[in-house]
Parts: structure tokens; C-alpha cells; sequence
């Protein structure tokens, strides 16, 4: 009888302290991005329409990317677009220009090295659909 009563205790022992392991929490994977991972400089290629190719920097505000010198219009002229997962909707004027965009969508891809973006600009005359690809020109290693 009381090697009966040590197995049950002992197996009720094993139990909850696999339990206790099992229920931690795991280390977040790798594939979980923030949003200051954007910030730097990027190259800008347009894959359709007619924006032309040049540098972008982008910089961040809480969840919110800010693209500088967007569509190649200066320094000055930029978009802001809140980031959600791995995409980010963005329209409005572009800062201190003429030109609005309509709608416009990015996705970030490759380990968040690139985003492929696709718009609809108007500058109240013209309307044109931009897809272009941006990728990030100094890469560092992610930090663990």
C-alpha cells in the first residue's frame, strides 16, 4: 500500500512540474519585426509608371513610417503610413507638393530588406499608377 501511495505522489510530483515547463512562454520568433527596423536609407525603384528612381529615407514616429523624398520630390516632400504586420496603407498629400496620392498600399518583404509599394498619384490633372520597389541600402544583422 504505500508503494502505491509513493507512485501516486510521485506521478502527481512529475506531472505538475511538466505542466510548470510546458506552460512557459517561449522566446518570440524570429520573424517578429519593429517598426525601427525601417528606419534608414533605401533605394527606390519604380517597376511601372513614371516616378523615376532615387534614394528614400524612412524614419519612424510611434507605429508610423514616414517616407522622405517620396516619388523623388525633395527631402521635404514625404508620406506617413501606419505599419500593421507586415503591410501599410498610406494616401493623402504628399508634404509640401502638389501631388495626392489616392490609394496606396506597401508590403514589406525579405526579412523587412524590402517593400514593394503600389499607388495612385494625381497631381488634380494626371493620374498615374506607380508600382516601385524599395530596398534597404545598409543592412545590419538583426539583434537577438
Amino acid at each position: 500500500m504505500k508503494t502505491l501511495f509513493r507512485n501516486i505522489i510521485a506521478a502527481v510530483m512529475l506531472m505538475s512540474f511538466a505542466a510548470t515547463f510546458t506552460a512557459c512562454e517561449e522566446d518570440a520568433p524570429d520573424n517578429i519585426h519593429a517598426v525601427d527596423e525601417l528606419i534608414g536609407e533605401w533605394s527606390w525603384i519604380t517597376d511601372s509608371g513614371d516616378a523615376g528612381n532615387c534614394d528614400v529615407n524612412i524614419s519612424t514616429m510611434n507605429d508610423m513610417i514616414i517616407i522622405q523624398n517620396f516619388q523623388n520630390q525633395g527631402a521635404n516632400e514625404t508620406i506617413q503610413a501606419e505599419v500593421n504586420g507586415d503591410s501599410f496603407d498610406f494616401e493623402g498629400e504628399i508634404a509640401n507638393s502638389s501631388y495626392i496620392i489616392t490609394e496606396g498600399h506597401g508590403t514589406i518583404l525579405s526579412n523587412w530588406t524590402v517593400i514593394k509599394i503600389l499607388y495612385t498619384i494625381t497631381d488634380g490633372n494626371v493620374t498615374d499608377k506607380i508600382s516601385a520597389t524599395l530596398t534597404k541600402t545598409n543592412v545590419t544583422a538583426k539583434k537577438k
